[in-house]
C-alpha cells in the first residue's frame, strides 16, 4: 500500500479505542478454519496458515510463530505475508471496502491477547445448490454431480472440537460458513457444546436460505443467531439462473422467517451479493430490495472463474457497465440510506478498474503515424 493511500485509509478508521495500532486486527482477533485444517487469520489470507489442526493443538496454532509474524508485520503498518487480497484491491487507491477493514470493529488491547473474539469456521462443503460461480470445494453437490469426484473426508479430528470448548465462552462472535451452515453435521455439534455450556456469544450463519426444518428451528431457539443470506439477485429469474437448484419463492418464505426472527431476538440480518457479470445489472435493485427489507448489503467480488469476473473485461466493456450504473445512481442514491455507502463503494470501485483499465489499454496501443505534407 502506497503512502498516500495508507495515509487515507487510517484517516478512514475509528480505533481510537485500540492500545495497539495495527494496519488489520485479523491476526489479533480472528481465527478462520477451512476445510484442509489450516487455520488462518482470515477467509482472504490462504497462504500463510498460522497452523494446522491435524497437526497442532488449538493453543499452539492461536500463539505460534506465524501468527507473531504476520501481528509484528500489521502493527508495522505494512501488510504482511499472505494478504495478497487487500494489496489488490487497494492498490488502485480504493479504501471503501478492502478485507481489513472489517476487523477494525475489534478492540485490540494486546499484542498477544490471550483468546481469539471470534472465530469463522468453513469446514465442510456440505450443499444442495450448485451455484454457477462455485466449484466442488464449497459445495458437496457440485462435486458429486458436476465434477464427479466422490466426497470430501472431513479432517478436523475429535481432539479439536474438545480443545474448542474452552476458546467458545470467550468469544464475541462464531461464524458458521459452508457449503451451506444448515447441512453441516459438523456444525451441530459445536452448536450442542454451546447450547450445553450457555455460552453466550452471538452465532453467525452465511445460509443460501434454502434451509428451514426442526433442526434449525431448535438452533435458532437456543442461540443468538444473526444470518447473512446469499441471493444474488434481485429477481427469481436471476437467482435460479445463478443458485442452481434453489426455489426463489421458498427462500423468499425463509427469508421472511428469518427476518421476524432477527428483529425478535435482536439479531442481524444481511443480504449477500457475489458481484459478477451474470448479475451486475441488478445490484441497484438488490440494494433497494435490502432497503426495504431493512438489511445491509454484503459484496463479495467473484474474480474465478475469470468468464465470471466483471473487472478482468476489456475497458470498453468496464466503461459501458460503469455508465450504466452512474445512470442508475442518479434516481438509487437518494432512495438509499444504510447501503448507500455499499452502493458508492462498489461504484467508485468501477470507476477506479475502469479508468486503470483505460489507460492501460491507451499505454500498449500503437503509435499513431502522421504524415506531415
Amino acid at each position: 500500500m502506497d503512502a498516500e493511500t495508507l495515509r487515507r485509509y487510517n484517516e478512514s478508521r475509528s480505533i481510537a479505542g485500540n492500545a495497539v495500532r495495527s494496519l488489520c486486527y485479523a491476526p489479533h482477533a480472528n481465527i478462520f478454519f477451512d476445510q484442509k485444517g489450516d487455520a488462518r487469520a482470515c477467509c482472504w489470507n490462504t497462504t500463510h496458515p498460522l497452523g494446522n489442526v491435524v497437526q497442532e493443538r488449538l493453543d499452539d496454532i492461536w500463539r505460534s510463530a506465524q501468527a507473531q509474524v504476520l501481528r509484528r508485520a500489521l502493527e508495522g503498518m505494512e501488510l504482511g505475508p499472505g494478504c495478497m487480497a487487500c494489496a489488490r484491491q487497494t492498490a488502485n487507491g480504493w479504501i471503501a471496502n478492502p478485507p481489513m477493514r472489517a476487523f477494525d470493529r475489534f478492540v485490540v488491547t494486546e499484542t498477544m491477547p490471550e483468546w481469539p473474539q471470534r472465530m469463522e469456521f468453513s469446514i465442510a462443503n456440505a450443499c444442495n445448490l450448485e451455484c454457477v460461480m462455485c466449484n466442488g470445494t464449497l459445495s458437496s453437490s457440485i462435486r458429486a454431480r458436476r465434477e464427479h469426484r466422490p466426497p470430501q473426508q472431513m479432517v478436523y479430528p475429535p481432539v479439536f472440537f474438545d480443545d474448542l470448548r474452552k476458546y467458545l465462552p470467550h468469544l464475541r462472535q462464531a461464524k458458521f460458513l459452508g457449503g451451506e451452515p444448515f447441512l453441516v453435521t459438523e456444525y451441530y455439534k459445536i452448536w450442542d457444546m454451546m447450547i450445553g455450556d450457555g455460552v453466550n456469544a452471538e452465532i453467525h450463519v452465511t445460509t443460501n436460505g434454502t434451509q428451514y426444518n426442526a433442526k434449525v428451528e431448535r438452533v435458532l431457539d437456543a442461540l443468538r443467531v444473526g444470518l447473512a443470506v446469499s441471493l444474488d439477485g434481485a429477481t427469481k429469474a436471476t437467482v435460479e439462473s445463478i443458485r442452481v437448484n434453489a426455489d426463489y419463492d421458498q427462500q423468499m418464505r425463509n427469508l421472511k422467517r428469518f427476518r421476524e426472527y432477527t428483529l425478535e431476538r435482536k439479531t442481524s440480518l444481511s443480504l449477500t451479493f457475489c458481484f459478477m457479470r451474470q448479475n451486475w445489472f441488478e445490484f441497484g435493485d438488490y440494494c433497494l430490495f435490502a432497503e426495504e427489507m431493512g438489511c445491509n448489503v454484503g459484496v463479495n467480488t467473484v474474480t474465478s472463474p475469470p468468464a465470471f469476473a466483471v473487472y478482468n473485461l476489456p475497458a470498453e466493456e468496464l466503461r459501458r457497465i460503469l455508465d450504466s450504473m452512474e445512470r442508475q445512481s442518479v434516481d438509487l442514491e437518494p432512495r438509499l440510506k444504510r447501503n448507500r455507502a455499499v452502493w458508492l463503494g462498489e461504484l467508485d470501485r468501477l470507476r477506479r478498474n475502469c479508468r486503470q483499465a483505460e489507460e492501460a489499454q491507451s499505454a500498449s496501443a500503437p503509435p499513431v503515424l502522421v504524415v506531415v505534407p
